[in-house]
């Protein structure tokens, strides 16, 4: 019984159509970027958006699209910086004993 009233009124079912596809689209959470941080000498702890990562470099992370804070801590280097990290993109951060080799890609 509902789909005959679709059937007469093709207008209001496409519009019906369009509206909730464009919800649906709007509601499609953006795929992650990639993060990879690395450092030399090699095995530094990693901490994102200050939270330990109980990870060492070298390590790819898939990270959620944004603004993040990344800090690397290994003997005799320190690195910290705060990056932008596009959907789908991928960055790359390399700590040394100087700080961070440029460029922070």
């Amino acid at each position: 019984m509902r789909i005959r009233w679709l059937l007469r009124e093709p207008e209001l079912a496409l519009c019906c159509a369009l509206l909730f596809a464009g919800l649906l689209r709007s509601q499609t959470p953006q795929p992650p970027g990639r993060l990879s941080v690395t450092s030399d000498p090699p095995g530094a702890t990693i901490t994102i958006d200050d939270q330990q990562m109980n990870r060492q470099t070298p390590f790819t992370f898939a990270i959620s699209p944004g603004q993040h804070s990344v800090s690397v801590r290994g003997k005799d280097m320190y690195c910290a910086a705060s990056l932008n990290v596009q959907s789908g993109a991928a960055k790359s951060v390399h700590c040394t004993a100087r700080g961070w080799d440029p460029p922070v890609t």
